[in-house]
Protein backbone atom coordinates (compact mmCIF):
# COMPACT_ATOMS: atom_id res chain seq x y z
CA UNK A 1 0.00 0.00 0.00
CA UNK A 2 1.20 3.43 -0.59
CA UNK A 3 1.52 5.61 2.08
CA UNK A 4 1.95 9.62 0.84
CA UNK A 5 1.46 12.53 2.63
CA UNK A 6 1.38 15.95 0.86
CA UNK A 7 1.33 18.75 3.28
CA UNK A 8 0.08 21.77 0.73
CA UNK A 9 0.73 24.19 3.39
CA UNK A 10 3.83 22.53 5.31
CA UNK A 11 7.05 24.03 6.26
CA UNK A 12 10.29 23.82 4.24
CA UNK A 13 11.95 20.62 6.22
CA UNK A 14 11.87 17.59 3.82
CA UNK A 15 10.87 14.55 5.33
CA UNK A 16 12.54 12.34 2.51
CA UNK A 17 16.13 10.84 2.02
CA UNK A 18 16.87 13.36 0.21
CA UNK A 19 20.36 15.91 0.27
CA UNK A 20 20.40 17.78 3.88
CA UNK A 21 19.72 17.00 7.40
CA UNK A 22 19.34 18.71 10.25
CA UNK A 23 16.78 21.53 12.02
CA UNK A 24 15.01 23.83 9.72
CA UNK A 25 12.73 26.23 10.19
CA UNK A 26 9.43 24.97 11.63
CA UNK A 27 6.47 27.35 10.04
CA UNK A 28 7.76 29.67 7.38
CA UNK A 29 5.29 32.12 5.72
CA UNK A 30 4.77 32.36 2.38
CA UNK A 31 7.56 34.91 2.36
CA UNK A 32 10.20 32.31 3.48
CA UNK A 33 9.10 30.30 0.61
CA UNK A 34 9.10 32.53 -2.12
CA UNK A 35 12.78 34.10 -0.79
CA UNK A 36 14.48 30.94 -1.05
CA UNK A 37 13.31 30.12 -4.33
CA UNK A 38 13.99 33.99 -5.46
CA UNK A 39 17.13 33.22 -4.01
CA UNK A 40 17.85 30.37 -6.16
CA UNK A 41 16.36 31.85 -9.33
CA UNK A 42 19.02 34.66 -8.51
CA UNK A 43 21.86 32.69 -8.47
CA UNK A 44 21.16 30.65 -11.96
CA UNK A 45 20.63 33.87 -13.21
CA UNK A 46 23.82 35.26 -12.10
CA UNK A 47 26.19 32.32 -12.65
CA UNK A 48 24.26 30.00 -15.23
CA UNK A 49 27.71 28.21 -15.67
CA UNK A 50 28.37 27.26 -12.51
CA UNK A 51 24.55 26.33 -12.16
CA UNK A 52 24.64 24.30 -14.75
CA UNK A 53 28.30 22.37 -13.71
CA UNK A 54 26.94 22.34 -9.99
CA UNK A 55 23.89 20.17 -11.12
CA UNK A 56 26.23 18.04 -13.23
CA UNK A 57 27.44 16.51 -10.22
CA UNK A 58 26.20 13.45 -8.12
CA UNK A 59 24.45 15.02 -4.63
CA UNK A 60 24.99 11.96 -2.98
CA UNK A 61 28.49 13.03 -3.03
CA UNK A 62 30.17 15.76 0.18
CA UNK A 63 31.78 16.99 -2.91
CA UNK A 64 28.16 18.03 -4.08
CA UNK A 65 27.32 19.49 -0.72
CA UNK A 66 30.91 21.64 -0.23
CA UNK A 67 30.22 22.96 -4.17
CA UNK A 68 26.73 24.07 -3.11
CA UNK A 69 27.28 25.72 -0.29
CA UNK A 70 30.60 27.77 -1.79
CA UNK A 71 28.37 28.71 -5.24
CA UNK A 72 25.43 30.22 -2.93
CA UNK A 73 28.04 32.04 -0.77
CA UNK A 74 29.93 33.05 -3.95
CA UNK A 75 27.08 35.34 -4.07
CA UNK A 76 27.10 37.42 -0.93
CA UNK A 77 28.87 40.25 -2.99
CA UNK A 78 25.48 42.06 -3.10
CA UNK A 79 24.37 40.11 -6.52
CA UNK A 80 21.76 38.34 -4.74
CA UNK A 81 20.98 38.13 -1.10
CA UNK A 82 23.09 36.61 1.65
CA UNK A 83 23.29 33.31 1.41
CA UNK A 84 24.19 33.35 5.30
CA UNK A 85 20.22 34.80 6.59
CA UNK A 86 19.24 31.69 4.55
CA UNK A 87 18.60 28.70 6.32
CA UNK A 88 17.17 25.93 4.00
CA UNK A 89 17.31 22.44 3.02
CA UNK A 90 19.74 21.94 0.00
CA UNK A 91 17.08 20.61 -2.25
CA UNK A 92 15.23 23.47 -2.11
CA UNK A 93 18.50 25.75 -3.25
CA UNK A 94 19.23 23.21 -6.15
CA UNK A 95 15.43 22.72 -7.04
CA UNK A 96 15.27 26.16 -7.76
CA UNK A 97 18.20 26.76 -9.21
CA UNK A 98 17.53 23.84 -11.63
CA UNK A 99 14.11 25.16 -12.21
CA UNK A 100 14.98 28.20 -13.18
CA UNK A 101 17.78 27.07 -15.85
CA UNK A 102 14.88 24.79 -17.15
CA UNK A 103 12.58 27.46 -17.35
CA UNK A 104 15.07 29.89 -19.52
CA UNK A 105 16.97 27.00 -21.55
CA UNK A 106 14.08 24.88 -22.44
CA UNK A 107 10.39 25.64 -24.35
CA UNK A 108 7.52 24.26 -23.32
CA UNK A 109 6.81 22.73 -26.90
CA UNK A 110 10.15 20.97 -26.71
CA UNK A 111 9.78 19.63 -23.33
CA UNK A 112 7.85 16.45 -23.66
CA UNK A 113 10.10 15.18 -26.41
CA UNK A 114 13.04 15.95 -24.22
CA UNK A 115 11.86 14.38 -21.17
CA UNK A 116 9.84 11.30 -22.50
CA UNK A 117 10.82 7.53 -22.28
CA UNK A 118 12.82 6.18 -25.26
CA UNK A 119 13.79 2.73 -24.68
CA UNK A 120 16.68 3.28 -27.22
CA UNK A 121 18.77 5.29 -24.94
CA UNK A 122 20.78 4.39 -21.77
CA UNK A 123 18.53 4.41 -18.99
CA UNK A 124 18.58 6.72 -16.54
CA UNK A 125 19.57 5.47 -12.65
CA UNK A 126 17.65 7.05 -10.32
CA UNK A 127 19.49 8.44 -7.52
CA UNK A 128 17.33 7.28 -4.87
CA UNK A 129 13.70 6.20 -4.25
CA UNK A 130 12.32 9.61 -4.41
CA UNK A 131 14.21 10.80 -7.63
CA UNK A 132 12.52 8.01 -9.46
CA UNK A 133 9.29 9.05 -8.30
CA UNK A 134 9.38 12.62 -9.84
CA UNK A 135 10.98 11.44 -12.86
CA UNK A 136 8.29 8.85 -13.24
CA UNK A 137 6.03 11.91 -12.28
CA UNK A 138 6.99 14.42 -14.62
CA UNK A 139 7.49 11.82 -17.81
CA UNK A 140 4.13 10.85 -16.81
CA UNK A 141 2.67 14.35 -16.66
CA UNK A 142 5.40 16.67 -19.21
CA UNK A 143 2.74 19.63 -19.36
CA UNK A 144 1.07 19.66 -16.25
CA UNK A 145 4.98 19.11 -14.73
CA UNK A 146 6.17 22.17 -16.12
CA UNK A 147 3.09 24.17 -15.68
CA UNK A 148 3.91 23.95 -11.88
CA UNK A 149 7.72 25.86 -12.91
CA UNK A 150 5.80 28.51 -14.51
CA UNK A 151 3.36 29.62 -11.26
CA UNK A 152 4.49 31.69 -8.66
CA UNK A 153 5.62 29.62 -5.24
CA UNK A 154 2.77 29.77 -2.62
CA UNK A 155 0.39 31.02 -5.16
CA UNK A 156 -3.26 29.73 -5.86
CA UNK A 157 -1.80 28.69 -9.75
CA UNK A 158 0.60 26.56 -7.81
CA UNK A 159 -1.70 24.57 -5.85
CA UNK A 160 -3.72 24.07 -8.60
CA UNK A 161 -1.06 22.58 -10.56
CA UNK A 162 -0.05 20.55 -8.24
CA UNK A 163 -3.39 18.91 -7.31
CA UNK A 164 -3.28 18.41 -11.29
CA UNK A 165 -0.78 16.08 -10.60
CA UNK A 166 -2.03 13.97 -7.90
CA UNK A 167 -2.86 11.42 -9.46
CA UNK A 168 0.04 10.49 -10.96
CA UNK A 169 2.22 11.52 -8.25
CA UNK A 170 0.49 8.75 -5.95
CA UNK A 171 0.92 5.80 -9.12
CA UNK A 172 4.78 6.96 -9.65
CA UNK A 173 5.05 6.20 -5.54
CA UNK A 174 6.38 2.16 -5.13
CA UNK A 175 4.10 0.46 -2.95
CA UNK A 176 5.51 -0.37 0.75
CA UNK A 177 7.11 3.40 0.19
CA UNK A 178 6.57 5.98 2.94
CA UNK A 179 6.55 9.41 1.64
CA UNK A 180 5.89 12.71 3.15
CA UNK A 181 6.00 16.04 1.30
CA UNK A 182 5.49 19.51 1.00
CA UNK A 183 4.51 21.34 -1.51
CA UNK A 184 8.05 23.40 -1.72
CA UNK A 185 10.02 20.10 -1.50
CA UNK A 186 7.77 18.51 -4.32
CA UNK A 187 8.13 21.21 -6.46
CA UNK A 188 12.45 21.25 -6.16
CA UNK A 189 12.46 17.73 -6.62
CA UNK A 190 10.14 17.38 -9.60
CA UNK A 191 12.13 20.37 -10.88
CA UNK A 192 15.66 18.18 -10.32
CA UNK A 193 14.33 15.47 -11.72
CA UNK A 194 12.96 17.24 -15.47
CA UNK A 195 16.34 19.79 -15.24
CA UNK A 196 18.12 16.08 -15.58
CA UNK A 197 16.05 14.61 -17.73
CA UNK A 198 16.60 17.38 -20.41
CA UNK A 199 20.34 17.29 -20.40
CA UNK A 200 21.77 15.84 -23.34
CA UNK A 201 24.08 13.25 -21.88
CA UNK A 202 22.95 12.41 -18.35
CA UNK A 203 25.33 9.97 -16.04
CA UNK A 204 24.30 6.36 -15.96
CA UNK A 205 24.85 3.35 -14.39
CA UNK A 206 26.16 0.38 -17.10
CA UNK A 207 23.47 -1.94 -14.62
CA UNK A 208 20.63 0.78 -14.42
CA UNK A 209 17.36 -0.72 -15.45
CA UNK A 210 14.75 1.31 -17.20
CA UNK A 211 11.30 2.37 -14.98
CA UNK A 212 8.23 1.01 -15.57
CA UNK A 213 7.10 2.03 -18.76
CA UNK A 214 3.43 2.07 -18.09
CA UNK A 215 3.96 4.61 -15.95
CA UNK A 216 6.46 6.31 -17.52
CA UNK A 217 6.38 6.15 -21.40
CA UNK A 218 4.24 8.54 -22.83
Amino acid sequence: MRNLILGLAGSLALATSVQAKGPLPGNPDDLSVQAVHNFAACLADTTPKGAQELLAMDYREEAYKKALRRFARGHDDGRCMNASVLRSNDVLISGGVAERLLIETVKPDRFRSLVAYDATKAPIAARSPMEATAICVVRAEPAKSYAIFQTEPTSADEGYAMQAIAPSLMNCVKAGQKVTLNKPGLRALLALAAYRLTQPEPVVAADAKPMNPSLVNQ
